[in-house]
């Protein structure tokens, strides 16, 4: 609103924003600006968190009314936290200004143009992954302690040999508790430290390659890129770099991308996965079956290996009709020259029936965890 209306226009905004506040605002009901964009409204008489959402959609109201007034020359809107006595209880200034942010920032984070009424143990939740990171952080810092590669077997299905392995990330908060991918992965990526911590799995998985290679030459190492590596890093340079220090065939490394978070037809996107395949590097397209685009992503990125996702196999077990949709899958992925890789088998009977389906390669817990 400043960078097109200017400054005054905003300042008038924000009282229009105030006088609304104002308006629906009970006598028991102080109204403050807090910092900039930002103001705060305290019921004094003990109101129920019921009755503070009802001032926020009046305020909301109020300020649509105005807006057309104002004959639309810009339109916004507000986003509201709610916190209770009950919730500062105890707590200093400092803790009560935290806790409030934190309850305007969810609001924000749902959408905008939304309330949200404070929840303890969405609290805990944001205070645990604040120190996720800071233990990271430190982690990196001294040269990656806590971080462990573990490697799941992928075999060749007809012969049952080990053909490569998958680099999978392990993180140890102490010597006793080892915190799972799906918590700390997106907490890596959204801080940028995806992008140090992405380096060394490049380097270690490529040096374990190399000491495989010692008995098993054809042997290959399969490593997730994420999207943050691929946009914010020199992550082809570095591919490159490692690889030839090493010594090692470009193909002795499968790149995996997965389909299920953020496959984009981009140029940066198809200018990485042209000069990987030109170098020599395999493809994988991880977690496939459960996006929304599939064909149209081995269309674009044409890649060596599709891997069929852990649920697409778990509903094959469980259903006909999704068994035979699998196997067709398998045979069209056979029909324009690609390899595939069954995932999530973990037992005897399903290694069994996956078989039949003649996949290239199978990847499980029946293999290794």
């Amino acid at each position: 609103i400043n960078e097109r209306f200017g400054v005054e226009y905003g300042d008038y905004v924000l009282r229009v924003l105030a006088d609304c506040m104002k308006k629906v605002a009970a006598p028991a009901q102080m109204i403050y600006r807090v910092v900039g964009d930002e103001f705060m409204l305290m019921d004094t008489s003990g109101g129920m968190i019921e009755e503070a959402e009802k001032v926020y959609y009046k305020i909301c109201r109020e300020i649509e009314n105005a807006i057309k007034r104002d004959n639309y020359k810009s339109v916004y809107t507000i986003s509201g936290g709610i916190i209770t006595n009950n919730d500062i209880k105890g707590k200093t200034y400092n803790e009560m200004t935290k806790i409030s942010q934190f309850a305007l920032s969810q609001a924000k984070a749902k959408g905008k143009n939304q309330v949200y009424c404070f929840k303890e143990e969405d609290y805990d939740r944001f205070l645990r992954k604040r120190e996720i990171l800071r233990l990271m952080r430190q982690a990196v810092a001294r040269n990656f302690e806590g971080f462990e590669l573990y490697f799941q077997p992928i075999m060749d299905a007809e012969h049952e040999y080990l053909m490569a392995a998958e680099t999978l990330l392990r993180f140890h908060v102490s010597e006793t508790e080892m915190l799972s991918p799906a918590e700390f992965i997106p907490i890596l990526e959204d801080s940028g430290l995806i992008i140090p911590v992405g380096k060394w799995i490049l380097k270690n998985a490529l040096l374990m390659c190399l000491e495989c290679q010692k008995s098993l030459p054809e042997f290959k190492i399969s490593v997730n890129l994420s999207y943050i590596q691929i946009s914010k890093s020199q992550i082809l340079e570095e591919i490159i770099r490692d690889v030839d220090e090493l010594k090692l065939k470009p193909d002795s490394m499968i790149v995996e991308l997965t389909e299920s978070g953020y496959l984009e037809n981009t140029v940066i996107m198809q200018t990485l996965w042209e000069k990987l395949k030109a170098y020599g590097i395999c493809i994988a397209l991880d977690d496939f079956g459960t996006g929304y685009s599939n064909l149209q992503n081995i269309g674009d990125l044409t890649p060596n290996i599709v891997k069929l996702d852990r649920s697409f196999t778990l509903k094959a077990l469980k259903n006909e009709y999704e068994n035979r949709l699998m196997a067709y899958v398998i045979q069209m992925v056979h029909s324009i020259g690609l390899k595939i890789c069954v995932e999530g088998v973990e037992t005897k009977d399903e290694l069994k029936k996956k078989k039949k389906m003649k996949p290239d390669y199978i990847q499980g817990f029946y293999y290794g965890r």
